[in-house]
């Protein structure tokens, strides 16, 4: 399998792509702007759904991923050797613990943030195969709008995005949200609001992203609730653990554990629509793409 040459084995898997079977449910986790805790809320989530069927946790920051870090593993192999040397997502997979495995993301490699229109239709095709094997699909994007970006949440069953009460970070999800809506215009869009100092000011966040969303996009999303701001989460970013497994009896642990299962009913009831299959009718996101990159213009 290893030493087919990636064209063919690319042509083989387009042939064979899969038309029915149960698919894993997927969640997108994104945010308009980095280093609002995405990658601690993903972590926690694709270990939370670990515990209720068989997990597949994507780094989609395929040029600088550290999804790797807040599992504590060290992955022998990336998206870097699916793009460069043609393994198969399937030859690439880490595994993180009980039901849960990874698809990490390359570390410092620029080119990956912007793969070729090939490159993403290949991995559109294999994650179509490898999807039928998980229950649960856990997409951790990069921050910002690129294209790549947009297309794996156009793709997603949902899409949950990360807010902070930072006035950048409300405004750059709102963009997040605006090219999403225009993108895939039926989709839910859910949030959390994290690293709120009480409950008041999550709540005056929330109710502030919501309204204006409604006013200027005519679309109202979900709130799911709000993590506070809390040392513990520094910790288990040291520890290399997701905070459900490192603090779960901490302010935050308690509040994405709650988070965690109100996702988990969520994925539960959907009739999955298939990650890698949603991207590959699109050319592997290149109509997705070609859509975000409009509604960036307008």
């Amino acid at each position: 399998m290893k030493n087919e040459p990636s064209r063919a084995r690319s042509s083989r898997l387009k042939s064979a792509l899969p038309i029915g079977g149960v698919r894993a449910a997927s969640l997108c986790i994104a945010s308009g702007k980095g280093g609002v805790g995405k990658s601690v809320l993903s972590a926690s989530l694709a270990a939370y759904l670990a515990t209720r069927g068989r997990t597949l946790l994507v780094d989609a920051d395929l040029g600088m991923g550290n999804a790797h870090i807040l599992q504590g593993v060290q992955p022998s192999s990336s998206l870097v050797d699916f793009i460069e040397r043609g393994d198969t997502v399937g030859d690439i997979r880490t595994r993180c613990g009980e039901g849960l495995d990874l698809l990490a993301g390359g570390s410092g490699v620029p080119h990956m943030a912007g793969l070729k229109r090939e490159d993403r239709a290949r991995l559109a095709a294999q994650l179509a195969e490898l999807e039928v094997a998980y229950q649960f699909l856990v997409v951790d994007s990069a921050a910002g709008i690129s294209n790549q970006t947009m297309a794996f949440g156009a793709a997603a069953d949902r899409l949950l995005l990360v807010v902070t009460p930072d006035v950048t970070s409300m405004t750059d999800a709102y963009g997040f949200l605006k090219v999403h809506s225009q993108v895939r215009p039926a989709g839910e869009a859910l949030f959390v609001v994290n690293r709120v100092i009480d409950e008041a000011q999550a709540y005056q966040t929330a109710a502030r992203f919501k309204e204006v969303s409604q006013r200027f996009l005519g679309v109202e999303p979900r709130w799911l609730g709000f993590i506070p701001d809390d040392p513990a989460v520094g910790a288990s970013v040291n520890q290399r653990r997701p905070l459900l497994l490192a603090e779960p009896s901490s302010l935050a642990g308690r509040s994405l554990i709650g988070i965690s299962a109100q996702i988990f009913s969520e994925l539960e009831c959907l009739c999955p629509r298939g990650l890698g299959r949603s991207m590959h009718a699109v050319s592997g996101g290149e109509a997705l793409s070609d859509a975000a990159r409009a509604a960036q213009r307008s």
